[in-house]
């Protein structure tokens, strides 16, 4: 039975060890002669990994169409009446404040795409007067990406492909979803435009009417006007063989035309800003009010990839209300962040320092308790960091400075735990039930930290936002872990 237990231990120990190397030095695979992880990257905050300003201004053609109407009040001002004057300045002035909505819900559509995109630790700022917006965002391999259609203005249209009347827009949309699926080996990027309930009965509507055997049946006058003009010449010349020879010949080619032109399949444009993305006809009823979209497939990641990340950026605009100002991007440059590398390796290292510390003085008080309990926050920690990166959790100095509160917390329960079982003769019964006790103990400590963390949690500051969603998942590990892992080193030892 013994043996048994401390069996048991060893087993508990050794996945705890290949947990940490995993987190702490990573699982690598051969993909395209290099060797990748399997763990996701850490999602650095500005103050890190630094960020990229944008600044937005109104387009030189929406800034000259403002003025002539400006020009145009002031210039009538000069001919009329002192009342007149009075008019056109209340004009003016709710001019300004139309011009400022439309700035402000600009920099509101930007703010949405952004959090369509899942765009973490952003911020966006708009001068009302002049309708600049400046955007900073962290610097990542999406950036770029993202920055490529920011001044899109959005309006997205189905449109006829031959009469170019507007059958749904984006008022119509409720949701864009992006997805990979495999298929034989193939990986395929789908889009699925899901419509609100006006929408989706335009939907399938517009799937009835455009399917792939529809056509539109085409009268050709000018044929018909050559073939009766040539029918007269005939008549009146029945001794021109040359003449009925020719008109024989046109007649022919004339009846191939006015075949060739009497159907024209009725398909429908899919739109953005006039740009044409796809044109296609329907081969069933659409009655679920989702439209389905292959975006692209392919065996390479990298090609998955990049078509995953530009149906991203389509699907942010199309789910969103057009920019109602025309804006370009008169700056795009890159920004340090605040803290530099070196200085954030100095922070990693001094809670390293302290974390060691903390190991010994527990070892050389409960020895090879102690030493077990160290183990245990390695563990712990390692657990914590594997979370934050599936969890993608923004990682700014201040969730840094968390997690080393994270292994501090946690060693205070273990030296509580320790503490109470310091006694070598305790039976089975009385460990698990000083167990409990250091349970409820370290319980009524955490009590203030959760509340802590969910107000962090609910503020809107990115660095704040870090450091409490850091610590809210490094308390609900924490307890699962001494619940279970702990837990099972305390029966068997």
């Amino acid at each position: 039975m013994k043996a048994q237990k401390k069996l048991n231990v060893v087993l508990i120990v050794l996945i705890i060890i290949l947990i940490s190397i995993v987190s702490f030095v990573g699982v690598y695979h051969l993909e395209k002669n290099q060797m990748v992880s399997i763990l996701p990257d850490y999602v650095l905050g500005t103050n890190i990994s630094g960020y990229r300003k944008v600044t937005l201004e109104i387009s030189e053609e929406s800034d000259e169409s403002n003025s002539e109407t400006v020009t145009t009040n002031e210039e009538s001002t000069n001919d009329i009446s002192e009342n007149s004057i009075e008019e056109n300045v209340v004009e003016e002035t709710n001019l300004k404040e139309e011009n400022s909505k439309k700035y402000r819900d600009s920099a509101k559509i930007l703010k949405n795409r952004l959090k369509s995109l899942k765009v973490d630790d952003f911020n966006i700022s708009c001068d009302e007067s002049t309708g600049k917006i400046e955007i900073t965002l962290p610097e990542n391999d999406q950036t770029d990406t993202i920055l490529s259609d920011i001044v899109q203005k959005g309006n997205f249209e189905i449109t006829d492909t031959n009469t170019g009347n507007v059958l749904i827009t984006n008022d119509d949309v409720k949701s864009v979803d992006v997805s990979v699926v495999d298929n034989y080996g193939y990986q395929i990027v789908l889009m699925s435009i899901n419509f609100k309930l006006s929408g989706a009965n335009k939907l399938k509507n517009i799937s009835l009417d455009y399917n792939e055997n529809a056509v539109i049946e085409t009268e050709n006058n000018t044929t018909d006007e050559i073939s009766n003009e040539i029918s007269n010449d005939v008549l009146n010349d029945e001794s021109n063989e040359t003449s009925n020879e020719t008109s024989n010949e046109i007649s022919d080619e004339t009846s191939s035309e006015e075949n060739e032109s009497e159907e024209v399949s009725k398909t429908v444009d899919l739109k953005i800003d006039d740009s044409t993305l796809l044109t296609t006809g329907f081969s069933k009823i659409i009655d679920n009010g989702v439209l389905q979209l292959t975006i692209g497939s392919s065996t390479d990641e990298e090609e998955i990839k990049e078509s995953l990340y530009g149906g991203y950026n389509v699907a942010s605009i199309i789910e969103n209300d057009p920019l109602p100002v025309d804006y370009e991007v008169t700056e795009n440059i890159y920004l340090q962040g605040s803290f530099e590398l070196v200085n954030i390796n100095i922070i990693v290292v001094v809670l390293i320092i302290i974390a060691l510390i903390i190991s010994i003085f527990m070892i050389i008080k409960f020895k090879m308790k102690g030493f077990l309990s160290t183990i245990l926050s390695i563990g712990y920690l390692a657990i914590l960091l594997i979370i934050i990166r599936f969890a993608n959790v923004t990682l700014s100095l201040d969730g840094v400075l968390a997690i080393g509160l994270a292994f501090i917390i946690n060693s205070v329960f273990n030296y509580i735990l320790l503490n109470n079982l310091k006694n070598k003769n305790l039976s089975k019964e009385e460990r698990i039930k000083k167990y409990y006790d250091a349970v409820k103990k370290y319980s009524i400590i955490l009590i203030p930290l959760v509340i802590l963390s969910i107000i962090c949690c609910f503020i809107n500051w990115d660095k704040i936002y870090s450091f409490g969603m850091i610590v809210f998942w490094a308390i609900i590990i924490s307890v699962l872990y001494n619940l279970s892992v702990t837990n099972l080193l305390v029966r068997n030892k």
